[in-house]
């Protein structure tokens, strides 16, 4: 039998910037933090732009799973504007994947406009989250592929 499986075709990286997060106490199961996105940049062979104000919603589970909400946009460079839905729910500790640069899989959904982004309305999408964190800056970055058949 063969192996058909998808392949991850690379399409740009949203650099989100953030302030520290805000404790919001026990929640579902965990302790919650919202963590506000102030602004950044997307750059890449597909999209460039600038990353608008939203949140990141945050919750570490007891059972060690990490849960993520995160809202916000895209402008565009010719000023369209796109949703940006992303959400993870990733093991922490014992179950986690061996360390390295990616701390998180994520599965991004977006709401583009009809026209030259409505492309981003179809397709299944992962993101490969790395945070940047440093005494000066507080960001991540998410490399956005799109799976595609073999």
């Amino acid at each position: 039998m063969t192996n058909h499986a998808p392949r991850a075709d690379y399409l740009f990286t949203i650099t989100a910037l953030c302030t520290p997060p805000e404790d919001m106490g026990r929640v579902n199961g965990g302790v919650g933090r919202m963590i506000p996105i102030t602004g950044g940049s997307v750059e890449g062979p597909r999209l460039s732009g600038s990353v608008m104000p939203g949140a990141d919603w945050f919750v570490m589970r007891d059972d060690g799973a990490a849960v993520v909400e995160a809202r916000y946009a895209i402008r565009a460079n010719d000023g369209a504007i796109i949703q940006v839905f992303n959400s993870a729910t990733a093991p922490i500790g014992d179950d986690a994947a061996a360390p390295g640069p990616v701390s998180m899989i994520t599965a991004p959904r977006f709401i583009a406009p009809e026209g030259p982004y409505g492309w981003l309305n179809r397709g299944v999408y992962v993101g490969a989250l790395m945070p940047d964190i440093r005494p000066d800056v507080f960001a991540v970055r998410i490399a956005i592929y799109r799976m595609v058949p073999a």
